[in-house]
């Protein structure tokens, strides 16, 4: 059951980091479109606002992908110098520590778009997006984020004998 689990994660996580790659040669492609336009005096009006929702899917899409590939930055100053339990235990309270805080930041995010769904607020631009829309996306990442540490908690249970 924790491979079927992990493995459904490691699939989520890899669909994430695909997204973010495509949300990536989108704002490449909206910039190019702005740049070649603006050279005829023309705008797109938008291409802004779009690369900055592409930019939100890009980092919280690409965040469980990510950790899963072990790309994170890690300060390791203390961590190296630790061994044994120590270590171990630095490892656990690290891992469930950071569960912790993407549990209760896609809460609030999560009380946030729903205040932005009732009131129906949107972007002060042309489009007039629907602020909930883009906002739904960091939910969907630190969800995703969640799943990949719940997997490597399960799986580190797992292996302790």
């Amino acid at each position: 059951m924790i491979e079927w689990f992990n493995r459904c994660v490691g699939m989520l996580a890899r669909a994430g980091g695909i997204v973010a790659g495509v949300a990536t040669v989108l704002i490449l492609l909206l910039v190019c479109v702005e740049v070649v336009a603006r050279m005829f005096n023309h705008s797109t009006m938008v291409a802004d606002e779009l690369a900055g929702y592409l930019n939100v899917a890009v980092i919280f899409f690409g965040l469980a992908y990510t950790l899963r590939e072990g790309g994170f930055i890690r300060v390791e100053l203390l961590y190296d110098r630790l061994s044994g339990a120590w270590r171990s235990a630095a490892k656990w309270f690290i891992v469930l520590s950071s569960l912790g805080f993407t549990l209760a930041t896609a809460w609030f995010l999560a009380l946030h778009v729903a205040y932005a769904y009732k009131h129906d607020t949107r972007a002060v631009s042309v489009l007039q997006t629907p602020e909930f829309l883009p906002q739904s996306i960091m939910i969907v990442g630190c969800l995703l984020v969640c799943l990949q540490l719940l997997a490597y908690v399960l799986d580190r249970v797992r292996k302790i004998p």
